[in-house]
């Protein structure tokens, strides 16, 4: 009996493996996954601070480590997420959002096209493309000074505006007024001044035909933005210029000897 066993486990091991399911046999083969290298000099590595943008979506890199993210394109509204990201290498940073419970980073990959920085976070199906500036909307055409016979206003992108008041006018009013500033969904103008009593200096909104705003009108006189200062010209090569009466060289002169007598 014993030797049967034996024979048969010989007669086992010496029989052929079975071979590997062919094309016809009913299993498909994946298709191999091909990873293109990325055109960027690991040694230089593409900066990611600043404007990332997609159709519907906006994304902001802060030097100081935060970012900040939006569903659309108003970066004045609440922006839907906030964290911290982390750059791993020239290819791959990571975004970490401040959120309870916490949920799992987010992997972003970098990529160019037609030098261009791309940026596909995973989960996502579309891409973010890194831009100069944000895209521009309605609360852009308040941003910055604008000055007149109504004072000087300035519009600040935290939504703050500080208003000086002209020098002829009440004592009551030379402290001016300070306060925060939004638009409504029809681009209605609201401001809130921080001291309650105060009435917003902002009377009208004038527009012009392009929808841009073209003047404020306060009960002071109208507000405008200032013109921009043109250039000063550059003098060509062939300009006139001063004679320069200080001689080419600066050799010293040669010394006369006096004449000798024979």
């Amino acid at each position: 009996m014993f030797n049967l066993i034996i024979s048969f486990a010989l007669i086992t091991c010496l029989l052929p493996a079975s071979p590997p399911p062919g094309p016809d046999d009913g299993v498909t083969t994946p298709e191999p996954v091909i990873v293109t290298t990325l055109q960027m000099d690991p040694e230089k590595p593409r900066s990611i601070t600043g404007w990332w943008v997609t159709p519907t979506g906006l994304l902001e890199v802060s030097e100081n480590g935060r970012y900040r993210r939006w569903r659309d394109h108003d970066r004045f509204g609440p922006p839907s997420e906030i964290g911290r990201w982390h750059r791993q290498n020239h290819a791959v940073f990571w975004l970490e959002a401040y959120t309870l419970p916490r949920k799992s980073r987010q992997r972003a990959a970098l990529s160019l096209q037609d030098d261009i920085l791309l940026a596909a976070l995973t989960g996502e199906s579309k891409t973010f493309s890194k831009v100069a500036a944000p895209p521009r909307i309605s609360e852009d055409r308040m941003l910055g000074r604008w000055e007149g016979t109504g004072g000087v206003i300035e519009f600040r992108v935290d939504q703050s505006y500080q208003w000086i008041a002209p020098k002829s006018t009440s004592i009551a009013e030379l402290a001016g007024q300070r306060g925060r500033w939004y638009l409504l969904e029809d681009d209605r103008l609201v401001m809130e001044p921080l001291v309650a009593t105060q009435v917003p200096v902002i009377e009208q909104v004038i527009l012009g035909e392009d929808g841009g705003i073209v003047e404020f009108r306060t009960s002071k006189g109208p507000l405008r933005r200032p013109p921009v200062k043109a250039a000063r010209p550059i003098a060509e090569e062939g300009a006139a210029k001063a004679s320069n009466p200080i001689p080419a060289s600066t050799e010293p002169a040669a010394v006369a000897q006096p004449a000798t007598g024979e």
